[in-house]
């Protein structure tokens, strides 16, 4: 898919999107299909009213600028605006969903924002009556879903599930899945019970099982990948989540074999951790630049919750950017 055709695609998918007010929040397995093996959800409305984004301001202001230019030259941006939708105001956040493919024009996609109802059915029925062979309304269970035919590329499905969601799935299939809120096929428990360490809080959050990230390796240009691969096999499920707040909060997450099991893997890396503090304290009284890692360390801990296990800490944004400017130099 060319970049033009994506920027065409993504300001048509913005351009359907039009209801109330909603907060982003951690992503409800009920709109997803069946298969999903891997989530990717980023709150932007979280990140850009945190401390974190307050601090860096003018930073964020020029990445703003940077986005309305860019949006400037996309053809779609009329749409937009007729619409009332500001994609740097109104997009609140978004997930991808993926049964571990590759291919982007087969991934399903939540969006979250403020949008309005009525301005995007005038619109959309616009565009249906001058672009035919691009859009299509049909109805699925009462709903209007937009059939999306980008030039060239594969028709996609569209439709605003409630006033707080819209829904884009390659198949129609999986678009009356989620319209009905019951998957055809059943999400894998473990699965489902790693994207429940998510929530509306995290700015980001990352959630695979291991053989959606073992097809992601494929032909990947990583070093030792085959290893990497073969490890990855053996895990069940991994997440990841990044929050942004006064400070940065991490949070890595696996499944174990059963809550025992859970359980019994936390007591034991907790124990870990304990040395892992003592000796980055040594080291940091060998060479001081290593002191941001004490301070980190000591907010590391393991917790268990149901079958998963999770390690969660944080760092300050001056110890952070110690690290960074210290790394270059740290083998010097």
């Amino acid at each position: 898919m060319t970049v033009s055709r994506r920027m065409w695609l993504a300001g048509l998918v913005l351009t359907l999107a039009a209801c109330l007010t909603t907060q982003a929040r951690a992503i409800d397995p009920k709109f997803l299909p069946g298969d999903t093996e891997l989530v990717v959800t980023l709150n932007l409305k979280q990140m850009l009213d945190s401390p974190v984004a307050k601090q860096y301001k003018e930073l964020i202001d020029k990445g703003r600028a940077a986005i309305e230019g860019h949006l400037q030259n996309n053809p779609a941006t009329k749409h937009l605006e007729q619409a009332g939708f500001d994609v740097l105001r109104d997009l609140h956040g978004f997930t991808l969903a993926s049964n571990g493919g590759k291919d982007l024009s087969d991934m399903f996609l939540v969006v979250e924002g403020n949008f309005n109802e009525e301005k995007i059915n005038g619109i959309a029925e616009e565009i249906a009556a001058k672009m035919p062979e691009a859009l299509k309304i049909s109805k699925i269970a009462g709903k209007k879903v937009y059939e999306i035919t980008p030039p060239g590329e594969k028709r996609i499905y569209a439709c605003l599930i409630n006033e707080q969601t819209l829904v884009v799935s390659p198949t129609e299939d999986a678009l009356k899945d989620a319209i009905s809120g019951s998957a055809r096929r059943g999400m894998k428990e473990n699965f489902r019970s790693l994207l429940k360490t998510t929530s509306n809080k995290q700015s980001f959050s990352f959630t695979a099982t291991g053989a959606a990230l073992t097809k992601l390796m494929e032909n990947a240009p990583v070093p030792n990948a085959e290893m990497v691969a073969g490890t990855l096999q053996q895990i069940d499920g991994v997440t990841a989540a990044v929050t942004l707040a006064k400070d940065i909060q991490f949070q890595l997450g696996i499944n174990a074999k059963d809550q025992e099991s859970a359980k019994k893997t936390a007591d034991g890396g907790n124990f870990g951790l304990l040395m892992v503090r003592t000796m980055v304290q040594q080291k940091a009284k060998e060479d001081e630049r290593l002191l941001p890692l004490v301070d980190v360390a000591k907010t590391l801990r393991i917790t268990s919750e149901g079958n998963n296990v999770l390690l969660r800490g944080e760092i300050t944004l001056e110890n952070l950017e110690k690290l960074i400017k210290n790394i270059p130099n740290l083998n010097q």
